[in-house]
């Protein structure tokens, strides 16, 4: 890998890891409601990978909640993006399998939709509301995967045993037989 693929790729792996501990991973919501002639109301939670933030001005206590009961929403909805973050660092350091690196990837934006979908309502989507993950980790490592694809050369024609073409073969067989 060159010296500009290599300096681009860590500066991508530092940017992936900062957008994976200081951004939002997932939006939720803590209520959802509807009133006749307003539509569709949600109260967001954002939720971070070390807590999550309800904004001032709904029902619900506002600020940071962090404890022990963040535990299972970090295993249910955030675990896949760590181990995609894993899995692209993983990738950088040694390119063999593309594949997992992207499976865990679509993992982290499959499955907050699922455990947010069973709760949300299909006329919330269509009115507007969006609940679930924001793809900006995913996208950022895929570009990261990109970079490191570009700077990997590849294998020497030495490698492969080459076979003569068929017109240069008969000149070889002949030439062995004169003498």
């Amino acid at each position: 890998m060159s010296s500009i693929n290599r300096w681009q790729a860590k500066l991508g792996l530092l940017l992936l890891w900062c957008v994976t501990f200081l951004t939002p991973l997932v939006i939720g919501s803590i209520s959802l409601s509807y009133q006749a002639g307003i539509g569709w109301e949600m109260e967001p939670i954002y939720y971070f990978l070390f807590g999550s933030y309800s904004p001032p001005g709904g029902a619900e206590p506002s600020g940071w909640m962090i404890g022990p009961m963040y535990v299972a929403v970090i295993f249910m909805l955030l675990l896949f993006f760590v181990i995609y973050a894993l899995q692209v660092t993983y990738y950088c350091i040694k390119p063999t399998a593309q594949r997992w690196t992207i499976i865990s990837g679509i993992l982290s934006l499959v499955i907050p939709i699922f455990f947010l979908g069973i709760s949300f309502p299909f006329e919330a989507y269509t009115s507007g509301i969006y609940a679930g993950p924001l793809p900006f980790q995913f996208i950022l490592g895929l570009v990261v995967i990109r970079i490191v694809n570009v700077g990997i050369k590849k294998p020497e024609d030495e490698l492969l045993e080459k076979k003569p073409p068929w017109w240069q073969k008969n000149q070889t067989d002949s030439d062995e037989d004169k003498q």
